[in-house]
């Protein structure tokens, strides 16, 4: 089995410095070559901090509070920002969930591209002959023409190929997508998925994938890593997962699915909400929500194995009341 692209142990994320208050709790996440990962839950389940940790991109009063984060085998935490800057874009690359607040409104397309290679030490003129191989490679059309369009000229579906064009331009090791078919038409995001498959098989790239759609996740990876709360709760290969999952909130997170048979009938609702990352929940973070939910959640659960995956649950599937 390949070497590991991407370790990652106990890392957790605190707001605030002089009181900090956790908000990603302990995440452990181990990434091949070629492999493609998952990661799913609701609105502030922390999937997207979590993202920018590992890049060391968070903003203050964010901050890691402990773990550990290793690229090929160098912790990430012990590099200074410019050993830091020169991994982003050439070894670790990220596609952001809006196309157009990752781009320079006043700057053409093309020379954001090109851009980011030189920054890396490319030569000007095979920087030029790249970014229009990666303008057709990522279906844009004319790129004789189009990379010296301004990002309002494009469609969102074009931008956000603009942004994995740029991400892409290196070659990298592992690519982080965050989202980045949310906000586009369903004809859109389908060609965007494609894209993005293709290129990861081509490239040999490992590939972090953030979504909350589970129906791209059935399609496009072969973990889950499933979040709420700031923790992970299920860590399972995808058959798995659909098949039999482990955890209450990944159970509810799929009942919420329409029937794939195009039968009718009503789509089950997980009550409440997720807690606010000021929140401090007693055990189990998804206890006050779980119809599963026994004396013995007030207690905090490991995340343990269980089937073919992992899951942070103290009630078995078997005991679970239907």
């Amino acid at each position: 089995m390949n070497s590991p692209v991407l370790e990652v142990h106990d890392l957790a994320v605190a707001a605030g410095r002089k009181h900090p208050v956790e908000i990603v709790h302990g995440i452990d996440l181990t990434l091949r070559a070629g492999e493609t990962v998952g990661v799913v839950g609701e609105s502030g389940s922390g999937k997207s901090v979590t993202m920018l940790a590992l890049m060391r991109l968070l903003g203050e009063p964010l901050h890691i509070s402990r773990g550990h984060v290793r690229f090929r085998g160098q912790d990430l935490a012990a590099l200074r920002e410019p050993e830091m800057r020169s991994l982003r874009g050439r070894e670790i690359a990220m596609v952001y969930q809006d196309p157009m607040t990752s781009l320079n409104p006043f700057m053409r397309v093309g020379d954001q591209v090109t851009e980011a290679l030189l920054v890396h030490g490319v030569d000007e003129g095979k920087a030029t002959a790249r970014c229009l191989e990666l303008f057709a490679r990522v279906g844009i059309p004319d790129p004789a023409r189009t990379v010296r369009a301004y990002p309002h000229e494009f469609s969102g579906g074009m931008r956000q190929r603009v942004v994995i064009a740029m991400a892409l331009a290196l070659r990298p090791a592992l690519l982080i997508a965050d989202e980045p078919t949310t906000a586009l038409d369903v004809t859109i995001q389908q060609q965007i998925l494609g894209l993005v498959a293709e290129l990861q098989q081509e490239m040999g790239m490992a590939t972090i994938w953030v979504t909350h759609d589970l129906g791209v996740v059935a399609r496009l990876v072969e973990r889950v890593v499933v979040m709420y709360g700031g923790h992970v709760v299920e860590d399972a290969p995808v058959a798995q997962l659909f098949a039999a999952p482990q955890h209450p909130y990944t159970e509810r997170l799929l009942a919420s699915l329409p029937n794939p048979t195009g039968e009718r009938a009503p789509l089950a609702q997980i009550p409440g909400r997720p807690p606010l990352p000021s929140e401090h929940v007693e055990g189990c973070a998804f206890r006050p929500r779980c119809p599963q939910a026994r004396d013995v959640c007030a207690m905090p659960p490991p995340l343990v194995d269980r089937a073919a995956g992992r899951a942070a649950c103290w009630v078995p599937p078997h005991e679970w009341s239907a």
